[in-house]
């Protein structure tokens, strides 16, 4: 799948969805990127499941660029995890992690709602990030 057929997949969440913008090599919340998150978890409008796609720029190496997306996805789901104490949370909320090899957001994402790096919007902000959105599908 190209990078620009991946982030086609997306474009029709943007109302739902939103983008923690991070710093280049962290993978730690800070207010406002809770508060997006807590904004987007609690608009579910009957939808299934909470997808989080995070992601690396492609400065750093490969393999901790996957370990700083992972991070990234995580640091989401622990931040849900803590402020909603739902016990289904795990078959709500689905994590994906990309490295910097696999398609990079376009600046079509900058669109979005977004926390982080004050208002920035270049590619290589918006590829520091964890997108959400409330997704309905049947798997």
């Amino acid at each position: 799948m190209t990078g620009m057929d991946f982030n086609t997949l997306f474009l029709p969440m943007r109302e739902r969805g939103g983008i923690v913008q991070f710093n280049q090599e962290g993978g730690e919340l800070d207010d406002a990127d809770r508060a997006l998150i807590e904004q987007l978890f609690a608009d579910r409008r009957g939808a299934s499941y909470f997808f989080v796609v995070s992601r690396a720029s492609p400065e750093g190496s490969e393999q901790f660029n996957r370990e700083l997306s992972r991070a990234r996805a995580e640091a989401v789901l622990a931040h849900l995890q803590q402020v909603f104490q739902d016990p289904d949370l795990g078959q709500q909320v689905g994590l994906l992690w990309l490295g910097e090899e696999f398609a990079q957001l376009d600046p079509s994402f900058c669109q979005w709602k977004r926390s982080g790096e004050g208002g920035q919007c270049q590619p290589e902000d918006l590829n520091r990030s964890a997108f959400m959105t409330w997704v309905d599908c049947s798997l």
